[in-house]
């Protein structure tokens, strides 16, 4: 397995040339672009579709041996909570995926694929075919959010809840609700996610499993291993050597 990994203004992007994911799950709004014979579970659920939106924390899984596109969004984000709001407009009571047939993806796959064209161009077609009939979702600013996660973004994410509630004169609980709240789970969720965020470049750039582990926070390598098995179903040795990172 060959996975090219990009990150576009917080979005996250792996293009496998197969893929094989045991159940898991995460908080993270994932969209898969598929071939016809890839076989997907949603909630035990088989699903054959070309495009398919997965929940948040929804369980799942994956294998195919075609080449697979992956889309992770933040879902405490703008884009996230329009396509939650997507999956929770259906006339069922479906509340963990919804598939498509009709999205723009032609060229998302001609970029990967074929090396042709640009990405940005074809990123925003697929979402703007995704999202074309649904309204912006907003959030409500607050300073003391934001300094939170301006703080956890720029330094080591292994940081206490009680440090970072008297950064903003919060008591810790009060902070905790309010994070929850705002980012749509639980604080120590988002921490996790912050290391794995981190640790994709990491691992392309040649960094061992016990050295990438203690750089973003894990205890050690087998900490690293279960948490990444957990959340997407497949373990790092995999992409050791077979992953490149990209921002773009």
């Amino acid at each position: 397995m060959k996975t090219q990994f990009l990150v576009h203004q917080g979005i996250y992007i792996a293009f496998n040339d197969k893929l094989m994911a045991d159940v898991h799950r995460h908080q993270f709004i994932q969209i898969n672009l598929l071939s016809p014979k890839a076989i997907v579970t949603v909630e035990q659920t088989f699903i054959n579709a070309s495009c398919l939106v997965i929940a948040a924390n929804a369980h799942h899984a994956l294998k195919s041996e075609a080449p697979v596109i992956t889309i992770l969004v933040d879902n405490f984000s703008v884009l996230g909570k329009k396509l939650t709001h997507l999956i929770s407009c259906q006339n069922d009571t479906n509340n963990a995926y919804i598939c498509f047939e009709n999205v723009k993806s032609q060229h998302l796959w001609q970029y990967f694929i074929e090396h042709t064209g640009h990405f940005d161009y074809a990123l925003t077609e697929l979402l703007n075919s995704l999202l074309c009939e649904h309204t912006q979702a907003t959030t409500t600013p607050d300073a003391r959010i934001d300094k939170v996660l301006a703080h956890l973004n720029h330094n080591n994410a292994d940081v206490s809840l009680k440090f970072l509630a008297n950064l903003v004169n919060l008591s810790p609980s009060r902070l905790s609700h309010l994070l929850s709240e705002h980012l749509g789970m639980p604080f120590k969720s988002y921490l996790r996610y912050l290391r794995f965020q981190r640790l994709m470049p990491l691992l392309a750039g040649g960094y061992d499993l016990t050295t990438a582990a203690y750089e973003v926070g894990f205890s050690d390598a087998a900490h690293l291993s279960r948490e990444c098995k957990t959340l997407f179903g497949i373990k790092p040795k995999l992409l050791k050597g077979r992953l490149t990172f990209e921002q773009v």
